[in-house]
């Protein structure tokens, strides 16, 4: 299996991206272009991962607040507990009850944050939480988002964020009365066909918060899986990966307002005869 970890506290230079890119999946974090000028605990509370295996691929991403703790620990357990399960050889069954799987996954995160809170000092750490569970060969993708994060759909013609809702930014994981039904009517969840999918694109509000973010995330997320298509094949999810975290920087540092950012890719479009390799 292939998997990659980015945690934020590990990642406080400002202005540099870290990246970790295998096979069709890329990450990439960032502490920001400029400083943070809102109140905050730890310099980089993101954190991003992915992890690949023979019949798909899962990748998610978490915008901590009050703290990195929350946002860590809610990737390292998606990832851990659901990998073998969602990127197996054999099918899965992600569309009959996708929604309530997610919000159920979703309050035994918020358990295990709980749980962590109180044998530590994060007891004001929380979490946004968005994912993507991929499946090729069954030409599925299912996603889950509570919280301000996006997930983009790069089809041929158009960007579209499946997951940002503006009424359900301010939802967290880390708060002691959430049950899977309150859960349920916060999170953003489907499970769709991947046809005509060039690539899935998660990435934190560090690239479109008012006043330090782009003016339109869409297109610059569309504009940096175009440019990816004339890196090397192997490349192209390292390339969006890094673009959008980039675009985000150059976005702060003109606005001279920072906020940690980070990006993951996984590209699923397959070259043509006639694409550059």
């Amino acid at each position: 299996m292939r998997t990659g970890f980015l945690r934020g506290r590990e990642h406080t230079r400002y202005g540099a991206v870290s990246t970790i890119a295998e096979g069709r999946c890329a990450i990439a974090l960032s502490i920001g272009g400029a400083p943070k000028i809102y109140e905050h605990r730890d310099p980089n509370e993101d954190a991003v991962g992915f992890a690949e295996g023979p019949g798909g691929i899962v990748a998610a991403l978490a915008d901590g607040h009050g703290g990195f703790q929350a946002a860590e620990l809610a990737v390292q357990r998606l990832l851990e507990d659901g990998a073998t399960r969602w990127t197996g050889p054999g099918p899965v069954n992600l569309g009959d009850r996708w929604p309530e799987e997610a919000s159920e996954i979703l309050f035994e995160l918020n358990a295990a944050i709980l749980d962590a809170a109180g044998r530590s000092a994060s007891a004001s750490a929380r979490t946004t939480l968005a994912w993507v569970v991929v499946r090729p060969e069954q030409n599925l993708v299912a996603f889950a988002s509570l919280g301000d994060s996006h997930i983009f759909h790069i089809g041929p013609k158009e960007v579209v964020d499946l997951a940002y809702h503006g009424s359900r930014r301010s939802f967290f994981l880390g708060f002691p009365s959430e049950t899977p039904w309150s859960l349920r009517d916060r999170i953003v969840a489907s499970c769709e066909a991947l046809d005509g999918t060039r690539a899935l694109v998660l990435a934190s509000d560090g690239l479109s918060e008012r006043g330090i973010g782009v003016d339109h995330p869409e297109a610059c997320v569309g504009e940096c899986a175009a440019r990816a298509v004339g890196a090397e094949p192997g490349l192209r999810a390292l390339a969006t990966a890094r673009g959008v975290c980039e675009q985000a920087l150059d976005s702060q540092r003109r606005q001279k307002s920072g906020d940690n950012v980070a990006s993951a890719v996984v590209w699923l479009q397959k070259d043509s005869p006639n694409s550059r390799s």
